[in-house]
């Protein structure tokens, strides 16, 4: 969700593929937003055909990139179990978990603030009609609550390592 961690994350990773050397694709969810006619819809609806967008984004760039860093709140098992289906094994997904309290203290958008005063409809996880689907079965789970944001990278890294990806 917003404020889990993910943009930071992804910064250091990419940032450590590039002194190794590998070519990197960095595709964050907030920018493709902005390009598309839906920018501030986050009706259901958009918010899959957002994750779709991103997807085929992928699909068609994936014999370009060694790796291909995705930043989006993916909140719907659908749109999930479509990326595995379209990418296959070049799919890893980890999940940047924190609980709703943890997101609300951090506030780095000032989105939560706005939501839970009803300035702000459909914010993930939050509002009823946008609920936030815990992934059934990601190949890595983060939780920053609890982990630093060190040990959350060093955790992907051994991942990555480990997998030989």
């Amino acid at each position: 969700m917003s404020g889990s961690g993910k943009s930071t994350l992804s910064a250091k990773l990419i940032a450590y593929l590039n002194v190794n050397n590998k070519k990197v694709l960095y595709l964050d969810g907030d920018e493709i937003r902005e390009k598309v006619d839906y920018k501030n819809d986050f009706s259901i609806e958009s918010i899959k055909q957002n994750n779709i967008n991103i997807i085929e984004l992928c699909k068609n760039n994936i014999n370009s990139y060694s790796y291909i860093i995705v930043s989006v709140i993916a909140p719907f098992e659908e749109t999930r179990a479509y990326a595995r289906k379209i990418l296959g094994k070049n799919y890893i997904e980890i999940f940047v978990n924190a609980s709703l309290k943890k997101l609300t203290e951090r506030d780095t958008k000032g989105l939560y603030k706005k939501a839970l005063n009803g300035k702000l409809k459909n914010l993930i996880g939050v509002d009823i009609e946008t609920p936030y689907e815990i992934p059934n079965n990601p190949n890595l789970i983060i939780n920053t609550n609890i982990q630093s944001e060190k040990k959350s990278f060093d955790k992907i890294l051994k991942f990555i390592s480990e997998k030989k990806i």
